[in-house]
């Protein structure tokens, strides 16, 4: 290896590691926030430039090609595919970026859909959400609630979202690989954590 590429190798890993500790402590709650307006509750955290990508937001091929170069020929690689992510502060952009990059797996989808009766937990709330039509009860995306219909494939990386099975590596966080899709049950492969390689 020559002097220049062991520089640039050098410098990439710190990059990375101060990239992961800022992360890291962004998730625990240490880093300094603000409040601009004292109307609008939260507060904001200044995201230094270098971890931006130089891109628009419109501009979602250059957002999937800076994170996940290759994509299309490394889809398989599980290495690959855990080391990458493309965090948004919004869920609507998060749903646009998913929808671009499940085009680019040539794979047929499956779409599971929520059950579509409201849940009353007692019958005073009957008349309340007999008003409301089922489209639009469908039609609703709301924070920490999954959306009426999931678009999957085979082939694609999830990330769970609750705790599921713990013991089995099952936990908020954990990544998989979509391995099959039946009619009432998902299976797949994690790619994270101590359970890697289970299905």
């Amino acid at each position: 290896m020559r002097i220049g590429e062991a520089e640039a190798k050098t410098e990439s890993y710190n990059k990375n590691k101060r990239f992961n500790e800022w992360l890291l402590a962004m998730g625990d709650g240490r880093l300094e926030t603000k409040s601009e307006d004292h109307e609008v509750e939260g507060t904001w955290i200044e995201i230094p430039n270098e971890y931006l990508a130089d891109v628009g937001v419109s501009e979602l091929n250059k957002v999937v090609e800076t994170t996940h170069p290759d994509f299309e020929l490394r889809r398989s690689d599980d290495n690959y595919l855990k080391e990458r992510a493309i965090p948004t502060p919004l869920n609507e952009t998060t749903d646009t970026i998913n929808e671009y990059m499940m085009s680019l797996l040539p794979i047929e989808e499956r779409t599971y859909k929520s059950c579509d009766e409201v849940c009353l937990s007692s019958t005073e709330c009957d008349q309340q959400f007999s008003e409301y039509l089922t489209e639009y009860l469908n039609s609703l995306k709301l924070p920490r609630l999954p959306h009426h219909e999931l678009k999957l494939k085979v082939g694609m990386p999830v990330m769970l979202l609750r705790n599921i099975n713990p013991p089995q590596g099952l936990f908020k966080g954990t990544r998989l690989v979509i391995t099959h899709l039946g009619k009432f049950v998902i299976e797949g492969r994690i790619i994270t954590g101590s359970k890697q390689g289970n299905k």
